[in-house]
């Protein structure tokens, strides 16, 4: 059962879903325990233009997204109350996020701060608390090796 309270497991998924599960077995799920989602084309910039992308979202607080019909990263925001395996979790102060995870750096580019132990956060600048978390499969974190799409092969 799909809850908003599941543990965040970087490099894997969550318990409901995870990395390398597929587009249309996801759908079964959601539509046999009656959730309502959206899906959509993800933006094609980053993505090879062969490739599909697409976005399924859930209670405008799971963003599960789909590379070829495969998992490779989710986003969780606003209602989502799952915790990191080191408790961060939305809504936790940044700083003390920060005080959990000394790997955490920032990012200037994507104003974000990244952890070497797989996941990325997000934090409101007025409220100085984490508002978004993101994990995903190991080789976005190495973009040449992401984008070559070789690790899609493990999934098929």
């Amino acid at each position: 059962m799909i809850s908003m309270n599941e543990n965040i497991i970087p490099y894997q998924g969550l318990d409901s879903f995870k990395f390398g599960d597929k587009l249309e077995s996801v759908r079964h799920i959601l539509k046999k325990e009656n959730i309502s989602f959206n899906q959509c084309m993800g933006e094609k910039q980053y993505i090879h233009p062969e490739l599909k992308n697409e976005i399924i979202i859930i209670n405008d607080s799971i963003k599960l997204y789909f590379i070829d019909g495969v998992l490779f990263e989710i986003g969780l925001e606003n209602e989502f109350k799952g915790k990191l395996p080191n408790s961060i979790c939305i809504g936790m102060d940044i700083d003390k996020a920060k005080n959990e995870d000394l790997d955490l750096e920032y990012d200037d580019d994507d104003e974000a701060f990244v952890s070497a132990k797989g996941y990325t956060i997000i934090d409101d600048i007025e409220s100085k608390q984490v508002s978004y978390i993101e994990i995903y499969v190991p080789e976005v974190e190495k973009s040449e090796e992401f984008f070559e799409y070789n690790w899609l092969e493990r999934y098929k």
